[in-house]
């Protein structure tokens, strides 16, 4: 089964994960790559750069307006009030809507002059021209077409008085005819009366009402400045300042004006009622007036008795009930006039002065403010949308209750004035003990009482429409006139910091992609989650091009990592009689030999009788790296051909008189067949006798089986992965073999690594970690055969090795 349990990871100053801070293992991790990161953010910081240049600031303007508290009155009010016709409270969500009309943006786009708007075309963007060196006029302006971009000229306004669009001379100050409608086009003058001159590439665009407010829409803001406030921010974009002021402030204007124009349509109704009654009553007065005269001068009247006047004065009472009476029945007539024959058709209810009935005024209240609601509704939805269907429904369901209740009131009223009529016979009963002559003098003087009290009222009613009419203001106030701010965006700080992050993210990508489908060993953590196996030890890449990087004396790191080698083999039970080390790879190159050799350096510096063996019979490398002439060796000694003592080579240093080289010698066609003639039993018993360590150069275990021959002699296994050259597929032939114990106590040796970072004078890396590099020269390369060179050196291994058998035979 596979071993799960926890591997013992050795301490080692240049392993990357071993980062204390999240900091610091970011600063490991991608620091080495810091050119990259360079040209990611210089591209990001010059995109963005350009992505500025190239789009069009947008400026932002900003209004504030407060909606008047109808409940607090004032003199507007009041009048209203007395002439019986409630003022409608304001809703600032209804008035924001009404703010976002497409009937006021029409008007605001007419005023401002928005359907015609020249653009200044320029290299990487165009900019609008605002004011324009022209004004266009519209004379149509319901009739405008959309039309692109149309070249225009305008050198020509100060000299010729006309200007050129789309290569057609059009002149200025007169009506003019274009395809997109009828302008007057002026041109613009600054304050000394001399015209703009403009030089440059321009073009016009002529947009439709509809298009034009449409544009404004889109970029209009309204809406609550605060909770439950009537104050209402209006905010518009716009790439020119100076137009989004003017925009926001003819909106403000265009929605005063409207109001302040409902307001006078609903008094200029009143005056119309007003000044048909007094015209009316007028007549009527002067025909009573005509009466009493004739009667006077044809009766020869000139006082009455004290009893007439007695008479005349408890008549009056019921004379002015009666007048009052009658201007109620007159009002209610009108009133029921409106409310039949009005429809939908435009207009106000007319005065209820007079009418007292609180559920009458409350009913004909309701239907004012549906049919006002029903007029605002039109300004923002079409005639068949729900809400103007529905609003119309509770106006037909307001007038036959506002009908029954009209006659209700008119049949009461007709009762008191027959009660009072009832009550004038009576009084006329009395008059037969006046003269007859007086009592005709009475009731003329009535009729001319009851009409002179209409006239006299009618003229007041008047006098106070009129002084509400001048003194209309409309319903709303302005807190903060349109000011501009910006640009808005783009803001250029936000933009390089986004191209700072791009450049960043782009950086990071590179290198996990990078690292991602990077096909060989880059990281001791690739390592671990492949297989079980320990790391026993990680050497750094030396660039020295020595063979023996480890010396007596020498204090480099790489030599302290032999020596921390050469300390870790007690760990995994190389001490005693087991001593026997195999040093295998996966494939050729990865620095087994090179390792080898250093480590039998280390062992044989403490004063240890190290051997090395050169197993490595089809491409020895170590022969090669110490200079050794392969004439005789291991594979000679297999064959029969040498004994023990003629391929042992003890070293020439002093300091290494321990240490003993054998060599591969003469390259054989058949490694494989010499290992198991027999020979190798004696040999390595022998050695085991003699050397306190005994290190084998085997084949590459990934390529051929000479390793797995060799492994029943040794006691531990080094396997070698190189930094940036192993393959990562090969791994997993590790962690086979590791799990189906093929070769005995597998250690990895981690080789060829580049360290993050600098060194301080006592060889330890600030901020250690691994990089990219090339790893040692050594090896075989990833194919492992036969060169030309391999071929003649087997041809004179056979010759010599024929040569050898031909003398022992002749001895024999």
């Amino acid at each position: 089964m596979k071993n799960t349990g926890k591997k013992s990871n050795l301490d080692n100053p240049f392993e990357g994960t071993n980062t204390k801070n999240t900091l610091s293992t970011i600063a490991f991790r991608y620091l080495p790559f810091w050119p990259i990161f360079v040209i990611t953010i210089v591209i990001s910081l010059f995109v963005s750069y350009f992505y500025i240049k190239y789009q069009t600031p947008i400026y932002e303007a900003n209004a504030t307006i407060l909606l008047k508290d109808q409940r607090s009155g004032g003199t507007d009010a009041d009048v209203l009030q007395a002439l019986g016709i409630s003022n409608s409270a304001k809703i600032v969500e209804n008035e924001i809507e009404v703010l976002r009309s497409r009937i006021l943006l029409q008007q605001v786009a007419k005023d401002v002059g928005l359907y015609a708007q020249v653009f200044n075309k320029g290299t990487l963007r165009d900019i609008l021209i605002y004011p324009s060196p022209v004004e266009f006029v519209a004379l149509n302006p319901d009739d405008l077409k959309n039309s692109g971009n149309i070249p225009i000229s305008f050198e020509f306004v100060p000299t010729k008085n006309y200007v050129l669009i789309g290569g057609q001379q059009y002149k200025l100050g007169t009506p003019v005819r274009t395809p997109y409608g009828d302008f007057i086009i002026n041109p613009v003058k600054h304050a000394d009366d001399a015209p703009v001159k403009y030089k440059g590439d321009y073009y016009l665009q002529i947009r439709s009402l509809n298009t034009a407010a449409k544009g404004i829409l889109g970029s209009l803001s309204v809406g609550s400045a605060a909770r439950q406030s009537s104050l209402i921010a209006l905010k518009l974009l716009d790439q020119v300042p100076v137009r989004a002021e003017d925009i926001l402030n003819n909106l403000v204007r265009v929605y005063n004006k409207a109001g302040i124009d409902d307001k006078n349509a609903t008094a200029a109704n009143t005056l119309d009622f007003i000044n048909n009654r007094l015209i009316v009553v007028a007549k009527e007065l002067s025909a009573v007036e005509n009466k009493m005269q004739q009667f006077r001068t044809d009766e020869g009247i000139v006082d009455l008795s004290a009893e007439g006047r007695t008479f005349m004065s408890n008549e009056q009472q019921n004379v002015d009930k009666l007048s009052e009476i009658q201007l109620q029945l007159d009002v209610l007539n009108q009133v029921e006039k409106y409310i039949v024959k009005k429809g939908d058709a435009p207009g106000l209810v007319p005065s209820t002065f007079g009418i007292t009935d609180p559920l009458f005024l409350q009913l004909l209240d309701k239907l004012y403010s549906a049919e006002l609601e029903l007029s605002t509704a039109r300004k923002t939805a079409g005639e068949n949308s729900p809400t103007i269907i529905a609003i119309k429904d509770r106006i037909a369901q307001i007038k036959p209750g506002l009908l029954e209740n009209l006659n209700t009131l008119r049949q009461n009223l007709i009762v008191t004035r027959n009660r009072l009529q009832s009550t004038n016979g009576q009084n006329t009963a009395l008059l037969k003990s006046v003269p007859q002559k007086e009592r005709t003098f009475l009731e003329i003087s009535r009729q001319q009482s009851i009409k002179n009290n209409i006239y006299t009222l009618l003229l007041t009613k008047r006098e106070e429409v009129q002084l509400s009419k001048a003194s209309a203001v409309a319903d709303s106030r302005i807190i903060n006139y349109a000011e501009s701010r910006g640009p808005v965006k783009p803001i250029p700080i936000n933009i390089y910091l986004m191209g700072l992050t791009v450049g960043v993210i782009a950086g990071v990508a590179f290198v996990l992609i990078r690292e991602q489908y990077n096909r060989e060993v880059l990281f001791r953590s690739e390592i671990e989650k492949a297989t079980n196996a320990t790391v026993l030890a990680e050497i750094l890449h030396d660039d020295s091009g020595e063979t023996l990087v480890i010396k007596d004396g020498s204090r480099t790191v790489i030599a302290e990592q032999f020596r921390a080698l050469r300390t870790s083999l007690n760990f995994i039970g190389i001490q005693g009689d087991k001593k026997t080390l195999l040093v295998t790879s996966s494939i050729s190159g990865e620095g087994k030999s090179f390792t080898a050799i250093n480590l039998a350096v280390s062992l044989a510096l403490t004063g240890k009788k190290v051997a090395i063996l050169e197993f490595d019979l089809r491409k020895p490398k170590i022969s090669k790296m110490l200079d050794i002439k392969q004439e005789k060796g291991i594979s000679n000694y297999m064959a029969g051909l040498v004994e023990y003592d003629d391929i042992a080579l003890p070293m020439d240093d002093k300091s290494l008189n321990g240490m003993v080289i054998f060599p591969a010698g003469t390259i054989p066609p058949n490694p494989t067949e010499l290992m198991l003639n027999g020979r190798l039993d004696t040999f390595m018993e022998r050695l085991k006798k003699e050397f306190d360590y005994i290190l084998i150069d085997s084949p590459p275990i990934g390529l051929v089986t000479d390793a797995k021959i060799l492994n029943k002699y040794v006691d531990a296994c080094l396997y070698m992965v190189r930094h940036k050259y192993t393959p990562k597929y090969y791994l997993n032939l590790i962690d086979h073999l590791y799990v189906n114990n093929e070769l005995t106590n597998i250690n990895i040796i981690f080789n060829g690594l580049k360290m993050r970072g600098i060194l301080n004078s006592t060889g330890k890396g600030y901020g250690a970690g691994y990089g990219y590099g090339a790893g040692y020269g050594y090896g075989y390369g990833y194919s492992y055969g036969y060169t030309q060179e391999d071929e003649n050196v087997k041809k004179g291994f056979l010759g010599n090795l024929g040569g050898m058998f031909k003398k022992k035979n002749k001895k024999d």
